[in-house]
C-alpha cells in the first residue's frame, strides 16, 4: 500500500467518534500531523526508506513514523508494548488497533514479528546496519541504539574494574566534623574515589560543588603522596554552567584544610563539553574520539541532567581506557533538550540508597559512617556508583523556596499551593485576575531597575554582569502572550517608554541577548549570554563571559543568531542561578507544563521566588512527570549482581 494511502487510512481510523462513526471528509495527513503525533519529517523519512526497499507493510511504516516522532519528543526508542496499550495522545485505542489489525497485526508479538521480517529492521541479537533496530519490544533508530549500547558497554566494563585504595586519614582530614546522621558528602567522596565511574546527585544547596572539590582534593593529595600528578579536566554543557563551576570550585578549595601546595594543584578551570571534545561546528564528529582520546586521568562533568544521550556516548568514546569519569547533577531537573535523560536513567533508584553488603562495609571502614542499614545483597551493580546528597545547606526547614521545590518534586499539588499561600518571605504568588490575557509587564520589569541604574553609570562589565544575574524572568513557553518572545518584546518596549532605551529596534547600552546557535567563528555556544555596553573607545560591544571568568567583547555586527534575554525559557535557564526569579506560566494548559519544569524554575532562585499563574495549571503541572523511553533503566537496574 502507498504510504500516503496508509496515512489516510490512519487518519480515518483516528477520526472515529461516537461508536466508530467515521468523518472521512475531515481526516487527512495534515490533520494527523496537527494532532502532534507525526511531523512532516517523520512521514518523509520512512516513506523514502520504504520506497528504497519496496516495503509496504502498514505496521512497519506506522512503527517507523512513530519511532521518528518519539525521537523528536526526546525518547531514545519506542516501546511497542506500551504503545499497544496506550497509543499517542489524541489517538483512540480501538481505532489504533483496528488500523494495525487491517495489516494482520492483532497483538504486540505479531507487531514485533512483522518488524523482524522487514528489510528496514535488524534484530539487536544479530545486529546489521538497517535503519531500525528491534530489541525485545523496543524499537530504535539504528544510530540511537548504537549510542545507548556505547553507554551500556562502558558502564558494564567499569563494574568489573577493581576498586582503588582510598586514604581514610585524608577523608577524616577533609571532613573533620562528625554528625549523628550519615554524612553523605563524606560517603560520596569515598565512594567516587574508589571507582572509575560514579554519579553524585543532589538538589539545590546540597553541597555538590563542595563535595566534588573535596573529592578532587583527595585524588590530588593521594597522587602527590605517590609522586604522581593527575591530569584532571572539568566540564559542563554550557558556558554559563562552566563559568559557575569554575567560580564555585575556586571558592570551595580556599576553605580546604590542606596545604597551599595541594590546593594549587586542584583544578578550577572548567570548559564546555564542546570545547573539551574539540567541536567541529556543523559536523557530528569531534576532534577527540576513540582514535584520538582526551589527554586526562580524571573528568568531572557538572549539570549532567542537560547532557543528551548522543553527547554522553561521544564523551565516553573520547575517554582513554584508564580515565575516571565523575558525573554531577540534579536528577530531578528537566532532562536534556535533545533525546534521552541519561542522568535520570542512571540514577533511577538512587532514592533507595543501597550497596552490596561488602561494599557498604568497605565504605564504613573508610568513612567511619554507619552504613550497615544500607547493605542489600540484591543491589544491582549500578547502585554502587551512585550517591545522593540529601541535606540542603541553602534552604533551612523554614525556607519557602526549599519547601516549595520539595513539594513540587514530589508531585504534591496541595503542598505546593499551601506553600505559595503561606507568608514565607522568600516565596510569592501572583494569581491572575479573572479574564486576564496579558502579562503584567510593569511589575515584572521592576526587577531590572537595579540593572538599568548600573547601565546608566557605565560601570565595569564584570559588575554589570553580576547585577544582571541577580534577577531573571523565566517563562514556560516560547509563543503566546506569556511566551518568552512576546515578553521580551514588551519588556524592551517598556524600557523604551521609560527612557531606559533610545530605540529598542537597534543595539543599545544594556541590551541583553542569548545566542540561539553555536558559532564556530566566534567560539561561542547556544545559550551563552551577552551584555551590550560601550568599550573604552565608546564603541558598542557585546560582552560574553568565558569559562575562566574573563570577558570577550564583540562588535554586534558579528553576531548572527540571538534573541533578547530579559526573559528566558526555563530550559535555557538550566545551569544558572539567580538571587530573584519570576516564573511566568501561560493561562491555558500546555504539554510543557510538568513538575520537572516547575521544579527547575523554582530551584533557579536562591533568595526570592515569585510564581505567576493560576492554581489550575499548577495542579496540572504537579501531576505530570516526564517519562522518556530508553533501554538504560531495564538494562542497568534489572541486572542481577554476579
Amino acid at each position: 500500500m502507498d504510504f500516503s494511502k496508509q496515512l489516510d487510512l490512519l487518519g480515518d481510523a483516528l477520526s472515529t467518534v461516537d461508536n466508530s462513526v467515521l468523518k472521512n471528509d475531515e481526516m487527512n495527513l495534515s490533520v494527523w500531523q496537527d494532532k502532534g503525533v507525526f511531523r512532516a519529517i517523520d512521514c518523509q523519512w520512512i516513506e523514502q526508506l520504504a520506497k528504497h526497499v519496496d516495503e509496504d507493510a502498514d505496521s512497519v511504516l506506522m512503527a517507523g513514523a512513530l519511532c521518528s516522532a518519539y525521537l523528536g519528543a526526546g525518547h531514545i526508542c519506542i516501546d511497542l508494548a506500551t504503545i499497544w496499550q496506550t497509543p499517542p495522545e489524541g489517538v483512540e485505542l480501538e481505532a489504533f488497533r483496528n488500523l494495525l489489525s487491517s495489516s494482520g497485526v492483532t497483538s504486540v508479538n505479531q507487531w514485533c514479528d512483522a518488524l523482524a521480517k522487514s528489510a528496514l529492521v535488524t534484530l539487536a541479537e544479530s545486529l546489521t546496519e538497517q535503519p531500525m533496530v528491534l530489541s525485545g519490544t523496543r524499537l530504535y533508530l539504528y544510530r540511537y541504539y548504537q549510542y545507548e549500547q556505547q553507554v551500556l558497554n562502558y558502564l558494564k566494563g567499569q563494574f568489573d574494574v577493581a576498586p582503588f585504595d582510598v586514604d581514610a586519614n585524608l577523608i577524616a582530614q577533609l571532613f573533620p566534623d562528625s554528625n549523628d546522621d550519615v554524612d553523605w558528602q563524606k560517603v560520596a567522596v569515598a565512594n567516587s574515589a574508589s571507582l572509575p565511574f560514579s554519579v553524585i546527585s543532589g538538589g539545590p544547596g546540597t553541597g555538590k560543588t563542595t563535595t566534588v572539590t573535596k573529592l578532587l582534593a583527595l585524588l590530588v593529595a593521594q597522587a602527590a603522596q605517590q609522586g604522581q600528578v593527575l591530569r584532571i579536566e572539568l566540564a559542563a554543557p554550557t558556558g554559563k554552567a562552566a563559568a559557575r563551576l569554575t567560580e564555585s570550585i575556586s571558592k570551595a578549595k580556599a576553605d580546604l584544610p590542606l596545604s597551599d601546595e595541594i590546593k594549587s594543584v586542584i583544578p578550577e578551570q572548567a570548559s564546555t563539553l564542546h570545547r573539551l571534545l574539540g567541536s567541529d561546528f556543523g559536523r557530528s564528529r569531534f576532534k577527540h574520539n576513540k582514535e584520538n582520546p582526551l589527554h586526562l586521568d580524571v573528568l568531572l562533568v557538572d549539570e549532567v541532567s542537560m547532557v543528551d544521550l548522543p553527547m554522553m556516548a561521544k564523551l565516553i568514546d573520547a575517554l582513554p581506557p584508564h580515565a575516571r569519569l565523575i558525573l554531577l547533577g540534579d536528577k530531578d531537573q528537566l532532562a536534556s533538550v535533545e533525546a534521552g535523560s541519561v542522568l535520570g536513567d542512571l540514577s533511577f533508584g538512587i532514592e533507595d540508597v543501597y550497596f552490596q553488603p561488602k561494599w557498604a562495609e568497605r565504605l564504613a571502614r573508610i568513612t567511619g559512617e554507619n552504613l550497615t542499614p544500607f547493605g542489600n545483597e540484591f543491589a544491582p551493580p549500578i547502585s554502587q556508583a551512585l550517591t545522593l546528597l540529601r541535606t540542603s545547606y541553602r534552604f533551612d526547614a523554614d525556607s519557602g523556596i526549599g519547601q516549595l521545590a520539595t513539594a513540587m518534586n514530589a508531585g504534591d499539588a496541595k503542598g505546593v499551593l499551601r506553600y505559595l499561600e503561606s507568608d514565607k518571605e522568600d516565596v510569592h504568588w501572583q494569581i491572575p485576575e479573572e479574564g486576564q490575557t496579558k502579562a503584567d509587564i510593569a511589575t515584572l520589569a521592576k526587577g531590572y531597575d537595579e540593572y538599568w541604574d548600573a547601565v546608566s553609570l557605565g560601570g565595569d562589565i564584570t559588575e554589570l554582569y553580576r547585577v544582571f544575574s541577580r534577577y531573571q524572568i523565566l517563562t514556560a513557553v516560547r509563543q503566546g502572550e506569556f511566551g518568552v518572545e512576546k515578553i521580551n518584546a514588551q519588556l524592551e518596549q517598556y524600557f523604551y517608554q521609560r527612557g531606559r532605551v533610545k530605540d529598542p529596534h537597534v543595539w543599545y547600552p544594556g541590551k541583553a541577548v542569548i545566542l540561539t546557535r553555536n558559532d564556530a567563528a566566534l567560539g561561542l555556544f547556544n545559550g551563552d549570554i551577552g551584555l551590550c555596553m560601550l568599550d573604552e573607545f565608546q564603541r558598542l560591544r557585546v560582552w560574553f563571559i568565558q569559562s575562566d571568568g574573563t570577558f570577550t567583547g564583540l562588535l554586534p555586527s558579528r553576531l548572527s543568531e540571538f534573541e533578547a534575554v530579559f526573559a528566558m525559557t526555563v530550559h535555557k535557564s538550566q545551569g544558572s542561578e539567580f538571587e530573584r526569579v519570576a516564573l511566568l506560566l501561560p493561562m491555558t494548559p500546555s504539554p510543557v507544563l510538568t513538575r520537572e519544569l516547575l521544579y527547575t524554575g523554582i530551584t533557579r532562585a536562591k533568595k526570592d521566588f515569585t510564581l505567576w499563574g493560576p492554581s489550575s495549571l499548577i495542579r496540572i503541572a504537579a501531576s505530570i512527570q516526564i517519562l522518556r523511553y530508553s533501554g538504560l533503566v531495564d538494562e542497568l537496574w534489572s541486572v542481577p549482581h554476579a
